[in-house]
């Protein structure tokens, strides 16, 4: 059921002019059509928001890069130089720091 502004003449009219609904007719309008207000919406989950933090596209790239650099340590034939090793410890740090600061 749908309320015509025509047939029911709702308007309030005062002295400087039309000043809004009447009374019953606010309340036969909320009645019918319900509260003016939102509902509420289903948010996105702490972990998939965290998660999309951690995967942007230069978030990406050091986790690859720090990847291949424990790969080129567990390959490396002289294991005295761990420079790769700390290199990849390092990017993964801050990507992950980086990632939980932009959360």
């Amino acid at each position: 059921m749908k309320l015509e502004l025509e047939e029911e003449k709702p308007w309030v009219r005062t002295p400087e002019g039309f000043q809004g609904l009447s009374t019953a007719f606010a309340r036969k309008r909320i009645e019918i059509e319900g509260f003016n207000e939102l509902s509420e919406k289903g948010g996105t989950p702490w972990y998939i928001l965290f998660c999309k933090e951690m995967t942007g596209f230069f978030s990406l790239l050091l986790w690859f890069g720090s990847f291949l650099c424990f790969v080129a340590f567990g390959v490396q034939e002289i294991k005295e130089d761990k420079s790769n090793l700390y290199l990849g410890i390092v990017l993964s740090c801050v990507c992950f720091l980086t990632g939980c600061f932009s959360y």
